[in-house]
Parts: structure tokens; C-alpha cells; sequence
């Protein structure tokens, strides 16, 4: 079974990120290559918030990607068949003017058609593509996905990460509660 990547219903709207869009784009994690870079993406709040509330999340919001804690990162890290899968790459958080490292953004490095096309209802996201990029507004995923993988981006809608029965069991026996297996 495959599930889409979202964080838990409640996340705050207060600890929605900005990306700062400077070497690296969306658009590049979207191509499912290795990226190069020196710089870490860097994602900022500037909100009165409890910081130590937020940090106590495993995954966290953006206008861009999504990114991961520093506790979720060494787990993944340390896991030596993922990180052949997903490249995670250095971000660092600026919560009011202060700097915190370790954070991580996921960058799987495979495509994987998933999303069952008969079931789901989609319509062209330009209309004078249709045969283009599509927004979805139901998903179903295939059942007969018989891939071994951890982490891919979805073939069908490139902006969708989904991941495998095998890393919802890591996430559940290392309790990382805020991610949503959908």
C-alpha cells in the first residue's frame, strides 16, 4: 500500500513558512534528480509563536517544500536504504531573526506512477494542455503497486510525495506522530 506524504490536520496555519527561493526552486525538487548545492534552502517565520511548540513537530510547512526536524533527519539519515532513495538536503530555519540548523528537505530521487487515472477526477491545470499537467481533485491510488520503495514522487502529479507501508512503519515505531498516512 502507498500513501500520500501530508502533515497532520492540526498544524497551525500560524507555522506555515516562507521559502526563500534563491540556488533552488520547487520546480527542481520536482525533476526527481540529485541536487548540488553549497547553501542550505532557507525557510523563515516571522510570527509570536510558541518555538517550542513548533519544534516539537517532525514535519513543517512552506510555500515551497515541505522539511523535516533535525531529530526525523538523523533517523532518516541513518537509515542506509532511504538516503539511497531520497536526497535530503540542509535547510535552515529563521524563526524571529533566530537561526536553527539540522533541518532537512526531502528530494526523492524516482517517479512512480500511482495515482489510478480512472478512479480519480482531474481536469487540465492549463487548458490548452489537456493532455498536460492535471489538478486533482479526488485521488486514488493504484493497488497493484508492487515496487519496493520508500519515498517517490508521484509520475501522475509531481507535486505529490508518496511513500511506502515500509516508511510509515519506521515513522510509527519511532514515533513521529505528525505525518498523516492518506
Amino acid at each position: 500500500m502507498i500513501y500520500r506524504l501530508k502533515l497532520t490536520d492540526d498544524y497551525p496555519d500560524s507555522y506555515w513558512f516562507q521559502f526563500k527561493k534563491e540556488e533552488i526552486s520547487i520546480v527542481d525538487l520536482m525533476q526527481c534528480q540529485e541536487i548540488h548545492s553549497k547553501n542550505p534552502l532557507i525557510f523563515t517565520l516571522n510570527k509570536k509563536i510558541s518555538e517550542k511548540r513548533l519544534l516539537s513537530y517532525n514535519i513543517f510547512s512552506s510555500d515551497g517544500p515541505d522539511f523535516i526536524s533535525p531529530r526525523l533527519a538523523t533517523l532518516l539519515e541513518n537509515n542506509e536504504e532511504f538516503v539511497k532513495e531520497v536526497q535530503l538536503l540542509d535547510a535552515t530555519v529563521i524563526i524571529n531573526g533566530q537561526s536553527h540548523y539540522g533541518f532537512k528537505v526531502f528530494n526523492p530521487l524516482h517517479f512512480l506512477s500511482c495515482i489510478d487515472m480512472d478512479k480519480s477526477e482531474s481536469r487540465p491545470l492549463l487548458s490548452y494542455l489537456p493532455d498536460g499537467p492535471k489538478s486533482f481533485t479526488k485521488m486514488v491510488f493504484r493497488q497493484d503497486i508492487t515496487k519496493d520503495f520508500w519515498m517517490a514522487r508521484c509520475e501522475e502529479n509531481t507535486s505529490c510525495i508518496v511513500i511506502s507501508d515500509k516508511l510509515k512503519q519506521f515513522c510509527i515505531e519511532n514515533n513521529i506522530k505528525d505525518i498523516v498516512f492518506e
